[in-house]
């Protein structure tokens, strides 16, 4: 009895003690478990590790390797969020990081390195797989070291979760960084449920947290029931639960009184979905916020761009090859030039250019303002000057109205101006109002049955979307937009594939001297592709369906040619005429 009487007092301290410990905050809460699944990769690392050095047998090794991949999963949105850097050297493309302002070249590795490593055909390298893995350890382990350091905020939080379903949509579901494996939709079901765990850190917080539990759920459940990658209906996947999800996320948060993150980049801190109209700022690139856009900036730009009397003969305009009624293209293979002579490359759209980190095929140019500066002086294209343009606004009254009305802050015409009223231009335009995008919006009616199998495959089979990416689909690599990639395909001289000869143009080779990046251009955007005839940076291919016929037979290297540097796989694609048909049916739906 005096025991029992001892114990009682004891329990009732213990107790109270409890109580009286103060209850961690939400981000405590996630901080701990981000540290918690960290620490379950880097024992996962090491078991991999130790399998590899043991020289298990390759089924064991992609058993492990796919364990290990869930596991990084569940650490996805905060390690891409707070440290990219690293995380390009655990999980970034198996192809050389180039760092051009250092002129150094980075071996690629992580886990899709590893990947290539375990699933092939021939015998596995040994030691190159121990090496990777070792990498990839160490630097797993710089992110739980950087991670000490991280003061959270509630508005990182819920902005890393955005981010998260964000890269889920756009590169999770197609396959970005699963093309071996092919495990994408086993890695989707784990990323919805590390969000949900995550988020439920923040219950007590958001007013409308069942909700997003509920929506989560349901979005768990469709990956559960859906059957492989090349059938997952990727189209219902978002427009019925993941934009839901994020609409509920932002409801929640605006709610909740969290502060949206405003970091002037190409997407708003505050768009609630990928699909929402004003999503991308087409400003965010600006310089200075005095080249803002205004209407008066607009009609002085749009002015100059239709006016021969810029360019050095009288006779050539922004808009000789760039035409509105061909989604500002100009039709022709490659474009003609300022004495009427054929110009090396095909006219690009100009549709959606504000929405690139860089500009031209070979990416040298890295604002619209230096562009409009390049195509004007180009002897070879405007032969004219900037200038020159200033003297004619001088001493024309209508441009003398438009200039002051655009500046009036301004006492003289300074050339700089004109380049960032053409540019203004050119930023508004970005409609987001293709049967695609209202489609994505909720209106189901706006893309036929077989434009939303083209899609599937799009983001799936056809692996378009891993390029493209959506909903730009340009090389601009979501969810942060912070840089726009470049690819080498091996385009050939011409659509005769039977006998194939490689085009001679550098592309980026020409002024980086990388042999990466020989016979490298932008990954430009595929949005009204239909009226933009002929393609490639050549104007090789007359049709779309001669574009897919070459991307199905793997590219040039698949075709037989030597293109040692090629980033798009040479694998055939093995897609059906009625599969090449459906993509081309869906692309048509991305015109405005």
């Amino acid at each position: 009895m005096r025991k029992f009487l001892r114990t009682v007092p004891a329990f009732i301290c213990v107790l109270i003690l409890s109580y009286c410990q103060p209850k961690k905050s939400p981000k405590d809460q996630l901080y701990s478990q981000f540290n918690e699944d960290l620490d379950s990769l880097i024992l996962m690392n090491d078991e991999l590790l130790e399998l590899a050095k043991s020289r298990q047998k390759p089924e064991v090794l992609r058993d492990k390797f796919l364990s290990v991949r869930l596991q990084y999963k569940k650490t996805e949105a905060f390690a891409e969020y707070f440290f990219p850097t690293t995380v390009r050297l655990v999980n970034g493309a198996p192809l050389d990081e180039i760092e051009d302002e250092e002129n150094a070249v980075f071996e690629p590795g992580g886990y899709q390195v590893i990947e290539e490593l375990v699933y092939i055909d021939e015998p596995i390298e040994e030691e190159e797989l121990i090496r990777h893995t070792r990498k990839t350890q160490v630097n797993v382990k710089r992110i739980q070291s950087l991670w000490k350091d991280i003061q959270l905020t509630d508005s990182q939080v819920m902005d890393a979760l955005r981010l998260e379903m964000f890269r889920l949509t756009t590169l999770g579901i197609s396959g970005f960084d699963t093309p071996a494996s092919g495990n994408s939709i086993a890695e989707s079901k784990v990323v919805v449920e590390s969000f949900q765990r995550y988020a439920d850190a923040y219950k007590e917080l958001l007013p409308e947290y069942q909700k997003l539990t509920n929506l989560s759920n349901a979005a768990i459940d469709f990956l559960k029931n859906s059957k492989s990658f090349n059938d997952f209906n990727r189209a219902s996947f978002i427009v019925d639960y993941i934009n839901p999800l994020c609409l509920s996320l932002h409801q929640n948060q605006k709610l909740a009184g969290i502060a949206f993150v405003k970091d002037h980049r190409l997407l708003r801190g505050d768009a609630a979905t990928l699909f929402d109209k004003k999503a991308f700022d087409p400003e965010a690139l600006l310089s200075n916020t005095k080249f803002s856009s205004t209407a008066d900036r607009i009609a002085l730009g749009e002015k100059l761009f239709y006016d021969p009397r810029v360019s050095g003969n009288g006779q050539t305009s922004c808009g000789s090859c760039h035409q509105p009624q061909l989604a500002f293209t100009d039709g022709l293979k490659t474009s003609k030039g300022f004495g009427n002579e054929n110009l090396k490359r095909n006219a690009p759209t100009i549709m959606y250019a504000a929405l690139q980190q860089a500009l031209f095929y070979d990416l040298r140019s890295p604002s619209l303002e230096d562009q409009a500066a390049d195509v004007i002086h180009n002897k070879n294209e405007m032969h004219g000057s900037v200038e020159d343009i200033a003297k004619l606004i001088s001493s024309d009254n209508d441009y003398k109205n438009l200039f002051s009305k655009a500046y009036p802050e301004l006492d003289s015409t300074q050339p700089v101006y004109i380049q960032n009223s053409l540019a203004v231009f050119v930023r508004s335009l970005n409609p987001f109002n293709s049967p695609f995008d209202k489609y994505m919006r909720g209106d189901k009616k706006a893309l036929t049955d077989g434009q939303v199998n083209g899609f599937n495959l799009f983001m799936g089979k056809a692996k378009c979307g891993t390029c493209h990416f959506m909903p730009l689909f340009n090389g601009t690599v979501p969810p942060d937009y912070q840089r726009t990639e470049s690819e080498v395909l091996g385009v050939t001289a011409s659509a005769d594939l039977k006998h194939p000869l490689p085009d001679q143009d550098l592309g980026r080779g020409v002024h980086n001297q990388f042999p990466q990046w020989k016979n490298a251009f932008k990954t430009s955007t595929v949005r009204n592709i239909a009226k933009t005839a002929p393609y490639m940076h050549n104007g090789a291919f007359n049709t779309l369906q001669e574009v897919m016929e070459f991307y199905n037979e793997g590219g040039g290297a698949g075709l037989g040619l030597e293109v040692h540097n090629q980033t798009f796989a040479a694998d055939k694609l093995n897609l059906t005429p009625k599969e090449i048909a459906l993509v081309i049916e869906f692309m048509e739906g991305l015109t405005d």
